[in-house]
């Protein structure tokens, strides 16, 4: 069975960052058409991850799933670039909460173009720091980027599995380790602790087979 890192894929934007915003949403999007339009790359976005973490799949399957990932993230990056030149950043005011956090995703898995996220890291800081954007995510998109680049990442946020079976999940990079719950707090983010003991059980779960019922 294909050992996968879920942390490098689609499913954790999802669970751990679109949860926990700046803001919430009082007030219509001003960009309700965008609004759809992003939920529906969002949803094509996490078909292959959805379908991963029914459980543990044959190995045709799990690569099919694998390799569908990279297309869709191909397909979708002129839009994504098309978005940005003409809105800017859409944050929680332009498209509501949910479309924000999906547009966020959709960058945070476009590692092919590390220009591009860095483009539009510098563009969410200001968001955030009008509360229109949500930290959290910032931070994902701070460590994607220091981890594509080389660089350590400041909240340890993607990760590597290491040990005996499937393994324990630990970041793969991590600067001043010592302070590294404190840059955690500062915007909203459990423990690292608690965040590698939920990564392990997503671990666990798309990794190990599930009793069957009698």
């Amino acid at each position: 069975m294909l050992r996968l890192n879920p942390l490098r894929l689609a499913f954790t934007a999802t669970l751990f960052a679109g949860s926990l915003s700046a803001q919430a949403q009082t007030s219509a999007p001003l960009y309700p058409k965008l609004s759809k339009t992003l939920d529906s790359l969002a949803a094509v976005d996490q078909r292959p991850m959805q379908q991963m973490m029914q459980g543990p799949q044959p190995d045709s399957v799990m690569k099919r799933l694998v390799a569908e990932q990279p297309l869709n993230f191909a397909r979708h990056q002129p839009i994504l670039e098309a978005i940005v030149k003409k809105y800017g950043y859409p944050g929680f005011r332009q498209v509501g909460e949910k479309s924000s956090n999906n547009f966020w995703l959709l960058v945070q898995h476009a590692d092919a173009y590390p220009l591009f996220q860095r483009q539009v890291l510098k563009l969410m800081l200001v968001e955030v720091q009008r509360k229109n954007a949500s930290p959290r995510n910032y931070a994902y998109l701070t460590d994607r980027i220091a981890e594509n680049s080389g660089q350590l990442q400041e909240y340890g946020t993607q990760v590597k599995y290491e040990g005996p079976g499937i393994g324990k999940a630990a970041p793969r990079s991590l600067r001043d380790p010592k302070n590294v719950n404190k840059r955690r707090a500062a915007i909203g983010m459990e423990t690292l602790e608690d965040y590698l003991k939920t990564s392990d059980a997503l671990h666990e779960q798309m990794n190990v087979a599930k009793p069957k019922n009698f």
